[in-house]
């Protein structure tokens, strides 16, 4: 593959700590040397060994772990040389002090630029990058489609038990596979979505299109007003949304505001035979809460469906992991290739951006 020529005259080094998935890291790593960059890339997470080695031919190349801290600021310092940039897919720790090591002033190059291909920064002490002259940018919204269609079929796994009937069938039991017919249903369904943001949206056209009624609880800035073209009612508070709706569907970011947002209390106000689901982030759902909820036949939801974990990765655990009303999904709602994609390219359009204007 040709590689477009370079047009900065003092390349800025970036560290790639997760490459996009699969044949995408090749034109990825290409268009971030023609933006005037030199990419240094992480090949922990880079499974195809055809792949490691191209990689590796053209570029240099480290192995460390991006979720581990200090792993992560000592390859920014780089024994002095720093970087100026720092790309990834994943939700890695950029924690105050990993910033401020990044920053320091005795390296050669400070990192003045950080870039994620997808849409959270619960992970990124945004107020320490601001601090430290760092600017972040995301790629909000490009998943939504993505998400929002794994969310839909989550809902589905759960009204329809699709996941345990499939494991009963397998173990040769046809009568258990058969168990708790007629089944429920998204037609006529009521489903309450908790956000007001581009998944949330596409979630309700989607469950419309089955015959499902929105009802939907959003931000301070989901006014009436906002909400008039909406495929969906505006409700005005959690509890009337959590005792009305059939499925609760979370898609809210990690903030202080929506820490904890749904416990144990608010999983008390779920109608029998509820479903919820979340796809949005841990902290949201309180996992020991929704693993007792689950198991008490009075205290919440029925069944549920999860995507999203407190430890995730090689560190995995939950308490929901032996649950058998809870089907779960290894953090995986955005990845498509299609959705993964257009993330690449619009981070690669803000880093073009951010290119144009740095000195």
């Amino acid at each position: 593959m040709r590689r477009p020529d370079r047009h900065h005259a003092a390349p800025l080094r970036v560290l790639v700590v997760d490459p996009a998935l699969g044949e995408q890291a090749l034109p990825e790593l290409i268009a971030l040397e023609g933006l005037g960059m030199k990419p240094t890339v992480n090949l922990r997470r880079v499974n195809d060994a055809s792949l490691r080695a191209r990689i590796e031919a053209d570029w240099e190349t480290v192995d460390f772990d991006g979720f581990a801290e200090e792993e992560l600021a000592r390859q920014l310092e780089h024994c002095g040389r720093g970087f100026d940039a720092l790309k990834c897919r994943a939700g890695i720790p950029l924690t105050r002090k990993v910033l401020e090591r990044a920053t320091a002033g005795g390296l050669e190059r400070r990192l003045v630029l950080v870039g994620r291909a997808a849409a959270g920064t619960d992970t990124i002490d945004l107020v320490a990058a601001q601090r430290l002259g760092v600017s972040v940018r995301t790629t909000a919204g490009v998943n939504a489609g993505a998400v929002a269609e794994l969310t839909v079929s989550l809902m589905l796994d759960a009204l329809r038990d699709v996941a345990r009937r499939d494991r009963n069938l397998r173990a040769g039991a046809w009568s258990s596979a058969v168990e708790g017919l007629p089944a429920s249903s998204l037609d006529g369904a009521r489903v309450g979505l908790v956000g007001s943001g581009a998944i949330a949206r596409r979630t309700a056209e989607l469950v419309r299109v089955f015959g499902a009624e929105v009802w939907v609880f959003g931000s301070l800035r989901f006014t009436a007003e906002r909400a008039a073209d909406w495929p969906g009612r505006r409700v005005e508070t959690l509890t009337e949304l959590l005792t009305g709706c059939d499925v609760v569907s979370v898609h809210v970011p990690a903030t202080a505001e929506t820490e904890g947002l749904i416990g144990a209390r608010e999983l008390r106000l779920m109608r029998p035979c509820s479903v919820l689901i979340n796809t949005a982030r841990a902290s949201v759902v309180r996992e020991a809460a929704l693993d007792r909820a689950l198991r008490d036949p009075g205290a919440g939801p029925a069944r549920a469906a999860v995507d999203v974990f407190e430890n995730e990765g090689a560190v995995f655990s939950s308490p929901l992991a032996d649950n058998p009303y809870c089907t779960l999904s290894p953090h995986v709602a955005g990845m498509t290739a299609g959705a993964m994609r257009a993330a690449s390219d619009r981070l690669l359009e803000e880093f073009g951006r951010f290119v144009g204007e740095y000195p």
